[in-house]
């Protein structure tokens, strides 16, 4: 009777669950949240909330998630955000109640297994067995890139699929079969358009290597090339609805154009860590608190971090090396695929160029390590076709190269060698290169399998739990910080009872981030939907660009991309009515009062120069290359616009200043009434978005970014009844684009059949 085994799928998901167990045991245990690192804690877990807000509002009153009040002063969601969100895993747990800190550990657990799953599935169609696939699965789903990104959630979900979008290109190049390629185009640009950018450009790579392990030679592979560029079209016509709406927003941003002209980084660190990310295990000693993480992270001037991941067990690492030892035609092959990888990864110009004309950065990576494991597949498969001894003395070899390279890393650098405190976690990785080789070369594979187990979850323990920094927060001050001013929408309804006329005001609320938040981050007003004056939003408006030349001491906070609004004139001119304090603060505004005390732990204290969402201004009217922020008191005063405009708008100035008598804002409308003796121009605190369209009294007017990137536009004498509408820029082209993708791919699909 034929001995029943388990199936390699079920094996995989057994062995990764018990992985995931080990990872999440300490954190279960100690009561310590799963938030791996400050973003987390900072930008995904308050997004994860504003989502849910978005999509629950969505569910009730049909408002469509294309603009949100609560980060920042405003931003276009649809757009902007959906950077975040369109990943696959989050739309599982937004329909829940359970808090970020529990929703994240089964989104974790998930984006492993779909990384397992769908690397297994790939080895299962190049037909290896099921050993190998096993081997393959876990060695990617644990690879030090993946360990890593999982503290960026929303990157970890599109690399999960990263293998299934690999294993359609080998469809089309074995059967020709196109449909799997462009589903797989389509959902990974709704997934990352960011990263799977850079996918495209390896895609040529890939393809190159595919077609000629499959056919020996480049023969006819120039016209099915070709013909999978078709393909790629029109998977990416399809997704337009959402790409090109993203695409669009993020070219508007400062953070794109931030290139490198450069043919050398400025330390030498990116090289001695590229040199070495084969086999070190990068994510165990990378942002740690312990000193030898500066000698795997390096700061581009952009202050991109760059960290070289390219570790995927030692069984990898010691096979890599026998690619450049086999025939002479296929070593030279694999050669200049290593050299043109090498070219691309340590020349800051060329780096440029795979992050999207942007600041170097080694995030591309994960495809060469997805190709590193691809091509020894067949090693492993077959360990006749490696030189046996080679590999036993390459273990040792990676071994010693392994406990000596931090110290020579120090030595290159010129740094003390006390810089190396964590070196023994190093240490802890030497024995499985010699373990590693010695199994295989023995063709031990059960062995091997358990010693790749014990290495995987070695480093994903000492990468999670392991890190201090991924530990700080204990679960219950995790969930108690994200409702530190009461459950979402209590404070806001709070607020209604200080003064019966805020149901008829549009009003900011300035929100202490040390005495209320204590420093922890500028994202929490998120969590319980205030409309705050604080965000961390690496994604944000390009108009905040303006709002920042207001006063960039007293809007941007520790990182070009993070925001919290502390100078008083700022706070006035956005319609900030109410300031959240410590109890013995002093009031935040120039001209304030304290009102009341909030859960009798805070002080309350309201702004007498509040404006109601906007006011029309008189006869001043500056540039902004004429404003410097000592004037910031004139801005609630005065205009301040781009040269271009000021002709313009100072043709439609009065001299008359009047404030919106009533205003109200929800969703992706707002609405005002504004009363005036004389046609004049007004501000309101929306922040300009080139999908706005504003009418007043039915008539559509222009619209100006001014006074900080905020809307401007004429009013007419008399009663003025205020519509605004927000429609994402480029929904309506990329609504066609799609359209026309999916007649495209109807033609195609006829013809493919009738064929």
């Amino acid at each position: 009777m034929k001995k029943k085994t388990i199936p390699g799928w079920a094996l995989v998901i057994l062995l990764i669950s018990g992985i995931c167990g080990l990872m999440f045991l300490p954190y279960f245990l100690t009561g310590k949240a799963f938030i791996l690192g400050w973003d987390m804690r900072t930008i995904y877990s308050s997004n994860f909330e504003n989502l849910r807000t978005m999509v629950r509002a969505w569910q009730s009153d049909g408002t469509l998630p294309y603009w949100s009040w609560v980060n920042l002063l405003g931003n276009d969601f649809y757009s902007s955000k959906l950077f975040y969100f369109n990943d696959f895993f989050e739309y599982f747990f937004v329909f829940t109640d359970l808090p970020y800190s529990e929703a994240i550990v089964w989104m974790t657990w998930l984006r492993y297994l779909t990384a397992g799953l769908s690397f297994y599935a790939y080895c299962r169609y190049q037909n290896y067995r099921k050993d190998t696939s096993v081997l393959g699965a876990l060695m990617f789903a644990f690879s030090a890139y993946l360990i890593q990104i999982m503290r960026d959630p929303f990157f970890a979900s599109y690399i999960s699929f990263l293998p299934l979008y690999y294993l359609s290109v080998d469809r089309w190049i074995r059967e020709r079969k196109p449909f799997f390629y462009v589903f797989m185009v389509f959902f990974l640009f709704l997934n990352s358009y960011y990263l799977f950018y850079m996918t495209s450009l390896f895609t040529i790579l890939y393809f190159i290597f595919r077609w000629r392990k499959e056919y020996g030679d480049m023969k006819g592979m120039m016209k099915e090339a070709m013909k999978l560029i078709g393909c790629y079209l029109i998977g990416f016509l399809l997704a337009g609805f959402i790409v090109v709406p993203e695409i669009l927003n993020v070219l508007a941003n400062s953070r794109v154009g931030e290139r490198s002209s450069l043919f050398f980084y400025q330390s030498i660190v990116p090289y001695l860590d590229y040199l070495f990310a084969l086999f070190t295990p990068t994510s165990v000693v990378a942002y740690r608190t312990d000193n030898i993480s500066r000698l795997y992270l390096y700061d581009t001037p952009n202050h991109q971090l760059m960290a070289a991941y390219l570790w995927a067990g030692s069984l990898c690492a010691v096979l890599v090396p026998q690619l450049f030892l086999r025939k002479k035609r296929e070593r030279t092959f694999n050669r200049i695929v290593f050299a043109l990888i090498t070219a691309f990864a340590l020349i800051p110009l060329l780096n440029s160029i795979m992050h999207g004309f942007s600041e170097p950065s080694y995030r591309w990576l994960i495809n060469v390590t997805f190709l590193w494991i691809a091509m020894i597949l067949p090693m492993i498969e077959d360990p006749g076709t490696a030189d046996q001894k080679t590999v036993l003395r390459t273990g040792w070899v990676l071994a010693a190269a392994l406990a000596v390279s931090p110290w020579l890393i120090a030595l290159m650098a010129r740094e003390d060698f006390a810089i190396l405190d964590g070196y023994v976690l190093l240490l802890v990785f030497v024995p499985f290169f010699p373990l590693s080789a010695f199994f295989f070369s023995h063709n031990n594979r059960k062995a091997l399998l358990v010693v790749t187990v014990l290495e995987m979850i070695a480093a994903s323990g000492l990468s999670c739990f392991g890190n201090e920094t991924q530990r700080e927060l204990s679960k219950e001050d995790t969930d108690r910080t994200a409702v530190i001013l009461g459950e979402k929408n209590y404070y806001n309804s709070w607020t209604l009872t200080l003064d019966p006329a805020n149901n008829e005001r549009f009003y900011r609320n300035y929100i202490d981030r040390y005495a209320v938040y204590f420093g922890r981050g500028t994202n929490y007003n998120l969590d319980e939907n205030i409309m705050g004056l604080m965000a961390y939003d690496s994604t944000y408006l390009a108009s905040t660009n303006d709002l920042v030349r207001l006063d960039p001491e007293h809007v941007v906070d520790y990182l070009p991309w993070t925001f919290d609004i502390t100078n008083p004139d700022i706070m006035t001119l956005v319609s900030a009515r109410y300031a959240v304090t410590g109890r013995e603060d002093p009031c935040p505004f120039r001209n304030g009062k304290r009102v009341a005390y909030f859960a009798d732990t805070w002080a309350v204290y309201e702004n007498l120069d509040y404006i109601n969402l906007g006011k029309t201004y008189g006869k001043g009217i500056l540039t902004y290359e004429e404003y410097d922020p000592s004037m910031s008191e004139r801005i609630t005063s005065d205009i301040i616009c781009h040269p271009e405009d000021k002709e313009a708008i100072q043709a439609l100035l009065s001299d008359e200043e009047v404030q919106c008598y009533s205003a109200s804002a929800s969703g992706n409308h707002v609405s005002a009434g504004l009363r005036t003796e004389k046609p004049g121009f007004a501000v309101v605190s929306v922040p300009y978005d080139r999908g706005w369209r504003i009418t007043v009294n039915g008539q559509e007017k222009k619209v100006y970014p001014v006074n900080g990137g905020l809307c401007g536009f004429a009013v007419d004498r008399g009663n003025n009844d205020i519509q605004m509408w927000f429609t994402p820029f480029g929904l309506k082209e990329g609504k066609w684009l799609t359209i026309l993708g999916a007649a495209v791919l109807a033609l195609t699909l006829f013809f493919h059949f009738r064929k």
